[in-house]
């Protein structure tokens, strides 16, 4: 395991020298999403709550970023604590009324409070821009060229991979694994659910915060589609894609989604029809995601080896 994650690094390390611009911003759409994702499957598979309201998480730390840069002239990196800050307090309100309910409720009401802020950002012309968004955000030095923003954005994503591991090998993090398993149970051995399952939600939309500057910074833009349900909805796809249940499944979805898009888009104006038909198979052919893949290859050869 330490050996493929070491060649994958160095892989990831000397990638960018060899893509044309293009493919450069690719590969950043691909890490920043990848971030993004792996910050959602800490909620999604450590408490099995399906979160719709991620993209208010992601957007606040966009808007953020994207409002002290255009309104009070602050440079890019001054902007990120309180970006992450605006993520947190965003996930702390939606989390607190969210979590004590469960399953589809649990869904739709965080779908609410995205799609409240949404309907803000898309309102407020004096504030946020409305529907034209802010717009000429160019980030200096490390930021705004493309080879700096690519390694920026993976080491985020090496940060935030980080603490997810962190998390999980941690008390708090099997104990969120027993709150998931058995609710009552935890409950009734003095475990509180809810402070766990909403520690959990702030944690989790803190870290997309990370993925919303990363996006402006990406961009040079904000719009309101950053806080919309499709934002929260490309995420959940890229969990799909990769699965969910491997620790680098949502990132690996992040890459497979982007590049998928990036081919088919160049060839036909029918993503969504494309995007629906892999969907399809992966539910009904694949359902642990494009992992499964290769895990079922390393299965099979491991038999004729030893043959």
């Amino acid at each position: 395991m330490r050996t493929k994650l070491a060649v994958a690094a160095v892989v990831l390390a000397v990638f960018p020298w060899f893509l044309h611009d293009y493919g450069l911003q690719v590969a950043i759409q691909a890490l920043v999403l990848g971030v993004f994702a792996m910050s959602f499957n800490l909620l999604f598979r450590n408490t099995g709550l399906l979160s719709f309201g991620h993209a208010a998480c992601f957007g606040a730390a966009g808007y953020t970023t994207a409002l002290l840069v255009s309104k009070l002239r602050w440079s890019f990196a001054a902007t990120l604590p309180l970006a992450l800050v605006a993520a947190a307090l965003v996930a702390l309100v939606i989390g607190f009324f969210s979590v004590r309910l469960t399953k589809i409720y649990f869904t739709m009401l965080t779908l609410a409070f995205s799609q409240m802020l949404w309907a803000v950002a898309h309102k407020w012309y004096g504030f946020t821009g409305g529907d034209n968004g802010i717009t000429g955000l160019l980030p200096p030095g490390l930021l705004g060229n493309p080879k700096g923003l690519y390694y920026a954005s993976l080491v985020a994503l090496v940060l935030v991979s980080g603490i997810i591991y962190i998390v999980r090998r941690s008390p708090a993090g099997y104990t969120l694994r027993a709150v998931r398993d058995n609710p009552a149970r935890a409950e009734a051995i003095g475990i509180s659910a809810f402070e766990y399952m909403v520690a959990a939600f702030v944690l989790s939309g803190t870290l997309s915060g990370l993925a919303g500057f990363l996006h402006v910074a990406w961009q040079h833009s904000a719009f309101p589609d950053l806080l919309y349900w499709t934002t929260s909805a490309e995420v959940i796809i890229a969990v799909i894609l990769g699965g969910s249940a491997e620790f680098f499944g949502p990132a690996i979805g992040a890459v497979v989604l982007v590049v998928l898009e990036a081919v088919v888009r160049s060839h036909t104006q029918y993503w969504p029809l494309a995007l629906g038909m892999v969907l399809l198979a992966m539910v009904l052919f694949f359902p642990s995601g494009v992992i499964s893949l290769f895990q079922r290859r390393q299965r099979e050869e491991v038999p004729r080896a030893a043959a």
